[in-house]
């Protein structure tokens, strides 16, 4: 009698711990595939190409232009630089160098960096490396300044995004009025635009330039040339954008003005 309590209680006692086993087991496991997850969306967070596409010309402050421009990409993962037109100085960042000239009489027009944006746009075209790589396309000058973490807030968009850009159109900043939805822009310069944004303050889905084939800027919408390409991508206004930035609440770019600035006669003395 002893001996047979005995063994119910031990066979008692093992279908507990086995029990046991198997549902640490089970917590085990959904941990270790949480991990990998977390792991894999970061992975694909950052496997996406950001393409800037930068155009230049010949002024005195050219060079050091590019050369600070390039030390914050050099702090970006995953970036691919072009830059079209006359200058390329030594970079760490993988980039293109092309060259494209602007309109004899663009002058007439008051645009600068169209036919240049353009060359970026079609090299993008050209060179993609298949159907399923994820890209995003960005349009950074090269007389302004930007935060390398606004790099990491466009990977994440959909469509297309916008976030707040500072001195600017004669403000100190420039920003949606909402930081949870796009219903209006505070902004100094022609603020019932449907595009009231700068070249700087918005990126795209890189397939948004194979679904729109034609897609491109021009030399006739004065001061309008982010509209003018945002509307033949399938954007009805700013207002479809993506608020990125912490609802819009932080500035990852200024703008500098070191091609207004004034330099006395002087001779290069390193090329």
């Amino acid at each position: 009698m002893y001996i047979y309590l005995f063994l119910l209680n031990f066979q008692r006692k093992y279908s507990y711990s086995l029990q046991a086993k198997k549902k640490l087991s089970l917590i085990f496991l959904c941990v270790i595939f949480g991990i990998v997850l977390i792991d894999l969306c970061q992975k694909s967070i950052s496997a996406v190409t950001i393409y800037v596409i930068t155009p230049t010309f010949y002024r005195i402050s050219q060079k050091p232009d590019l050369v600070r421009l390039c030390n914050t990409f050099k702090l970006v993962d995953n970036m691919h630089w072009i830059v079209v037109e006359d200058s390329l100085v030594r970079t760490a960042v993988p980039s293109t160098h092309l060259n494209a000239a602007s309109p004899k009489d663009r002058k007439k027009y008051h645009i600068k960096g169209s036919n240049q944006r353009n060359a970026g746009i079609e090299w993008l075209r050209k060179h993609r490396v298949s159907r399923y790589h994820k890209g995003v396309v960005y349009f950074a000058d090269d007389d302004n300044t930007y935060d390398p973490r606004l790099f990491n807030e466009m990977r994440t968009l959909n469509m297309g995004a916008t976030w707040p850009v500072g001195i600017v159109g004669g403000s100190s900043w420039e920003a949606p009025d909402d930081p949870n939805r796009i219903i209006g822009f505070w902004t100094g310069y022609k603020p019932f635009r449907r595009f009231p944004i700068d070249m700087a303050a918005f990126a795209i889905n890189l397939d948004l330039l194979f679904i729109y084939p034609n897609a491109s800027f021009d030399y006739k919408h004065v001061e309008q040339q982010e509209g003018a390409l945002l509307s033949q991508l399938g954007f009805k206004s700013a207002m479809d954008l993506e608020p990125r930035a912490e609802g819009c609440s932080k500035v990852g770019f200024r703008r500098i003005f070191s091609r207004g600035a004034h330099f006395l006669p002087s001779c290069e003395l390193f090329s």
